[in-house]
């Protein structure tokens, strides 16, 4: 048997579990924090100092998702033996639903989050797109340029045989 931290523990991680462990068994993610199931002695000390409730036995139905997850990111993750930086919104997150989605692990997506799309020939990006774009559902301002940077141009090419851009006297082509 071992302790599990579970989706609560998201956006929260108030780290105050981590100060009693006697073994040293939990592991920091950048949002989330784990427990590292072979090294945790069943002490169950944590379960009870975590203000978010988010740390429970393995025994409990449901909870095998949540013990992959600690098992996974626990091999990844460094371990943490005292409480760093808590989210100064760690409050605010404490008790929301639907936060699994909001797991940060670190790893690269499988697939480019957002693309610039290509236009044909004389075409024109709407403005909301000439503005910014959008990744996973959300819309994304471009930066700003710097006084000390130089604006990259995109021009359509007049040819139609070939699709792209030239950038900076470049092809640049899908």
């Amino acid at each position: 048997m071992t302790y599990v931290v579970t989706e609560n523990c998201i956006n929260c991680k108030f780290q105050d579990c981590v100060t009693v462990c006697p073994v040293d068994c939990f592991y920091e993610g950048e949002n989330f924090l784990v427990i590292h199931p072979d090294e945790c002695i069943d002490c169950g000390v944590c379960e009870p100092e975590c203000p978010a409730d988010a740390i429970r036995a393995d025994t409990e139905p449901g909870l095998e998702t949540w013990l992959a997850i600690n098992a996974k990111y626990a091999a990844r993750w460094p371990v943490i033996t005292e409480i760093g930086t808590v989210p100064a919104d760690a409050q605010d997150w404490n008790g929301r639903p639907g936060k699994a989605a909001l797991l940060i692990t670190g790893e690269a997506p499988a697939e480019p989050q957002a693309r610039k799309p290509v236009y044909p020939s004389g075409d024109e990006a709407p403005a909301a797109q000439r503005e910014g774009y959008e990744v996973d559902g959300a819309m994304v301002a471009f930066p700003e340029a710097g006084a000390d940077t130089a604006p990259v141009e995109l021009l359509p090419r007049d040819s139609e045989e070939d699709d792209g851009f030239e950038v900076d006297g470049l092809r640049v082509t899908p």
